[in-house]
């Protein structure tokens, strides 16, 4: 899910600090990038890992066969304390199916960069995932017609 969500950012702040030759790069073919996403990322995994072999400690030690694949034990803001189990089942499947999406995202990505040779988040596919949404034609187009008609008083007069 990191990833679906990384790339992206990668190439929006590859976009910001190096714009003379963003045109060409792409995250797949490569190019002059920044060292943030692979920082975070290598980051994000080895806490995973820890709190992949922390789990695995509880687990031998206090669990036992109770224990579920991908449980840590680590819920820092509660949001499942006092929950029923059905309601635990629920947030699972959802976590589940999160992953899944995130992977059909990453999946895309690397398609549209293969077969177009341009980063993602300059295609005209894309302009509503990574624009702003009032910088997009449309919705400029939307906002005009509703504000249009709005006086606006110029300060300096």
């Amino acid at each position: 899910m990191l990833a679906a969500v990384i790339w992206p950012l990668q190439e929006i702040a590859d976009r910001i600090f190096i714009p003379e030759s963003f045109g060409s790069m792409t995250i797949i073919y490569g190019g002059p990038t920044l060292p943030v996403a692979p920082l975070l990322m290598t980051f994000f995994m080895l806490n995973l890992g820890y709190l992949d072999i922390y789990s695995s400690e509880i687990k031998e030690n206090e669990s036992g066969d109770a224990f579920l694949p991908g449980e840590c034990f680590w819920d820092p803001l509660a949001i499942m304390e006092g929950a029923p189990d059905s309601m635990k089942r629920n947030m699972q499947e959802r976590e589940i199916l999160n992953g899944r999406a995130s992977m059909i995202a990453v999946a895309a990505y690397i398609f549209e960069e293969g077969m177009t040779h341009k980063p993602v988040i300059t295609l005209a596919a894309n302009d509503l995932l990574f624009e702003p949404f009032f910088l997009v034609p449309f919705v400029q187009a939307w906002l005009d017609t509703q504000f249009g008609s709005v006086s606006y008083i110029d300060p300096g007069i």
